[in-house]
């Protein structure tokens, strides 16, 4: 019964779209008619400018790493309980019922949901992979899934699993987050990845 009031507390907590909200609150514009259409922190940024950005930004990590601290900290879930919980903010963002079951790519609520896990070691091997990855090649939808898939990597390598969820758990998890994340950028990743081009000190190109 735990496992399901918190299962729906997440699913809802996911899916409010607080980059349509915000950005329209303060700036007066929808996020849905800049870039590629998606009511997420990154086109909240690019119509509502850095500040509701980063705003935005921080209010998309706060709506899945708050159910998942509260659901382990205070009420003691694990293992695969933990693992339905834990999914649940990426499929609200995805199919959220306030946008006739429509909604965002989830990179932050994802992002969000393995630092709610991990803590700092998540946040240092995600965005430091994602800083590597976009020096690198151009195509954002191939940068995040490649940086999931090598956390993946890492995770099993590192045995990052904390006592609270098993390493088949997390195996189970990345998978169903990877389903999603590939689901949601079904379009661009029709296209191959592109590597930037680079100038060595003499002035010579290297791809």
């Amino acid at each position: 019964m735990l496992t399901l009031i918190f299962s729906i507390i997440s699913f809802l907590s996911g899916s409010i779209p607080f980059p349509v909200i915000l950005t329209k609150i303060f700036s007066g514009k929808d996020v849905r008619e800049v870039g590629d259409s998606n009511p997420g922190a990154v086109n909240a940024w690019k119509s509502g400018g850095s500040y509701i950005g980063i705003f935005v930004m921080f209010v998309e990590f706060l709506k899945a790493i708050l159910p998942l601290a509260i659901a382990i900290r205070y009420f003691e879930i694990e293992g695969f309980d933990l693992v339905i919980i834990s999914i649940m903010p990426i499929l609200g963002h995805s199919f959220s019922p306030f946008l006739k079951f429509k909604g965002g790519k989830a990179l932050a609520v994802t992002a969000a949901m393995w630092l709610a896990l991990f803590q700092f070691e998540a946040a240092i091997v995600i965005f430091g992979l994602l800083i590597i990855f976009f020096l690198i090649q151009k195509n954002d939808a191939w940068t995040v899934n490649i940086v999931h898939f090598s956390f993946l990597i890492y995770g099993i390598i590192s045995s990052i699993s904390k006592s609270y969820i098993s390493n088949n758990e997390f195996i189970i998890l990345w998978i169903l987050a990877s389903i999603l994340m590939i689901y949601n950028h079904r379009k661009e990743l029709r296209s191959f990845p592109k590597f930037r081009k680079f100038r060595n000190l003499t002035g010579v190109k290297f791809e």
